[in-house]
């Protein structure tokens, strides 16, 4: 249970195509070329293609997926519900996401249908502009870093071809996807807006194709070499997140028990309680949105809430104890980690080492007691924003826990004194360690600019829609979600639309924020759960530094040594890599395994109280032969 058990959010009741949905605003009626006289285009001399379907490829405007024909004429996002595959009994709540003006900052881009040659396709160390598909960023004129794969599930036939992004898609830019000759043919649809001779329902989108063409020639592809090209905007999707926050209320009501005798080992006081918070779920639910992506306060409700004092600090002089507050990993809670006797994180350890008090409550969405919540949702993919929304109210409980930290409140409590009685805790001096989804959404959370002074995340990543059928758990699910959608492909597009919904909560959304921003973000090679390459996707965003000494050095992360105020810092746990393709990892706890080792709780704890990125290893990077000095 703690570690990345992301599929079981994907185990949706979806079956069918209905690639001949209603079309959107931007293709609703056939229009008549003025350039045309009597089906024949007066300037080619070119019949049109007889019209017999939708979108670039004629079966359905999801395909491929984003595009801008799912895109509107005032520039917000018009995604017929039935114009994707089908999601089980409710309808894809598609109005969720129009107000927004383009896809994600992490979108994967999915073609169906296309028979296409794995060979030259670019892999995860690929630079820009490399390999027979390739991703541009149109608005800056430059080529971006890619990896694109077929979808590698046995069944998949055709396999659906993946284009997935190695760093963020810019706010507000224009987003074109290649798929060149070396590739595969190119497609009759595509060759009749090429030849200026577009099928009817494509006919009011052949400016925006020769415009596209005139862009790809600026950046030095010759028309001859694309078989498939295709643009989509962007646009981060983050409003709920901070209107969230804008909108929680101070609360100071809060209960907390607390053990004055606890038997978990490096452990003087533990306490748990609840505390109150503004609420934007409905009935636990749904966030309810107003205009423009803010979100509507619903009352308040209880958060949980955990407190533990190591017994480090129990003679610490009066007001000197740091707070730590605690992210947890997936469907987890902060007592897997602070009240278990064999210490299986390291939480423990680290906490009594740092001698700082921890505080933590749960990443609501992805908690032990939300595990009913993601088997609702596996039942239906119509329902899967409530994951996310569920960690939209997450951010909202974690600031105010930091809140009533600031204010001194929880940790002044009467009976988290120290052997002689006196107040342990600074509350001037608030710190941030996420473990997993606690370095995921705690990354979400630090790009807000929260009362904290230094944040670690260890094991954390970006880009949840890519995450999700890499990770080792995924196999004891990923027979429910076949039976609930038996096309591979169509698989590939919910899973692509559903970063729409996981962007407000997503690091990569906020690689701006986080770009201006001190941490340390800790990574472990050939982690089955969080991918590597989602990790070092991020840090190339953030353009974080990579600390020297590292075990590996990917595609376009510079090497520095420490000192350093932010960076990235790799342990290898000498563990097996996991097949870099879209299937789940081996469980082999390379995602677990570092977090025990003395190098990951010095260098985390240094950083914390100093803000410097220090390695603790020796010469050589931190591995499974070489894992610190006690």
């Amino acid at each position: 249970m703690r570690g990345l058990i992301l599929p079981l959010l994907m185990l949706v009741a979806c079956a069918g195509d209905k690639g001949d949905a209603t079309p959107s605003p931007t293709t609703d009626e056939p229009t008549t070329d003025t350039d045309t006289d009597n089906g024949v285009d007066t300037d080619t001399g070119t019949p049109p293609v007889t019209d017999t379907g939708l979108g670039l490829l004629g079966d359905g405007l999801a395909n491929p997926y984003p595009s801008q024909l799912l895109v509107d004429p005032d520039g917000h996002l018009a995604i017929p519900a039935d114009a994707l595959p089908s999601g089980g009994l409710t309808l894809h709540p598609t109005e969720r996401v129009a107000w927004r003006t383009g896809f994600s900052s992490a979108q994967t881009a999915v073609v169906r249908g296309l028979a296409v040659d794995a060979v030259g396709l670019p892999a995860v160390d690929s630079g820009p502009g490399e390999g027979s598909v390739r991703m541009a960023d149109l608005t800056a004129g430059t080529w971006l870093p890619v990896m694109a794969e077929l979808d590698a599930f046995p069944e998949a036939s055709p396999p659906a071809l993946l284009v997935r992004p190695l760093t963020v898609l810019p706010d507000g830019h224009d987003i074109a996807v290649v798929v060149t000759t070396e590739a595969t043919a190119r497609p009759e649809r595509f060759q009749a807006l090429v030849d200026g001779a577009p099928p009817a329902s494509l006919v009011s989108y052949q400016p925006t194709h020769d415009a596209l063409m005139a862009d790809l020639t600026q950046l030095g592809i010759d028309e001859a070499e694309v078989a498939l090209a295709w643009s989509f905007p962007v646009d981060r999707g983050v409003q709920p997140v901070p209107s969230a926050l804008e909108q929680r209320e101070a609360h100071d009501s809060y209960t907390l028990a607390v053990d004055a005798a606890p038997t978990t080992p490096l452990t003087w006081r533990a306490g748990t309680g609840t505390y109150t918070v503004t609420d934007f779920l409905l009935d636990d639910r749904s966030l309810v949105f107003g205009e423009a992506g803010s979100v509507v306060p619903q009352g308040t409700v209880e958060a949980s809430l955990y407190v533990h004092v190591p017994a480090s600090v129990a003679d610490a002089p009066e007001g000197t104890v740091p707070v730590l507050v605690f992210g947890h990993g997936i469907f987890a809670r902060p007592e897997l980690y602070l009240a278990e006797e064999d210490d299986p994180s390291g939480v423990l350890a680290l906490a009594d080492e740092l001698g700082a008090i921890v505080v933590g409550t749960t990443w609501r969405g992805l908690t032990t007691a939300d595990l009913l919540g993601a088997a609702e949702v596996a039942a239906d993919f119509g329902r899967f924003h409530e994951v996310p929304d569920r960690l939209v109210q997450a951010q909202v409980n974690v600031r105010t826990l930091i809140d009533l930290v600031n204010s001194g409140q929880i940790v002044d409590h009467p009976d988290l004194v120290g052997a002689s009685g006196q107040s342990l805790a600074d509350p001037d001096r608030v710190l941030y360690y996420g473990i997993s989804l606690g370095g995921i959404a705690g990354s979400v959370m630090w790009a807000q600019d929260p009362p904290i002074e230094q944040a670690v995340f260890h094991v954390g990543g970006a880009m949840w829609s890519t995450m999700l059928e890499r990770s080792s758990n995924f196999p004891l699910f990923e027979a429910a979600v076949v039976r609930a959608v038996p096309e591979p492909a169509d698989r590939q597009v919910l899973y692509s639309f559903s970063q729409l919904f996981w962007d407000p909560v997503d690091p990569m959304s906020w690689a701006t924020e986080l770009s201006a921003r001190d941490f340390l973000l800790q990574e472990a090679i050939g982690d089955e759960q969080v991918p590597n390459m989602t990790t070092e996707a991020l840090a190339r965003a953030l353009q974080l530094p990579l600390l020297d000494p590292s075990a590996t050095q990917p595609y376009g992360l510079s090497l520095q040594p420490a000192p350093l105020s932010r960076g990235l810092s790799q342990f290898d746990p000498g563990k097996p890599l996991p097949p870099p393709t879209n299937r789940p990892a081996p469980t082999t706890e390379a995602h677990t395994t570092p977090r025990l080792w003395p190098g990951h709780r010095q260098q985390t704890n240094h950083f914390l109280l100093t803000g410097e990125v220090a390695h603790f290893c020796g010469a050589a990077a931190c591995t499974d032969t070489n894992p610190g000095t006690p």
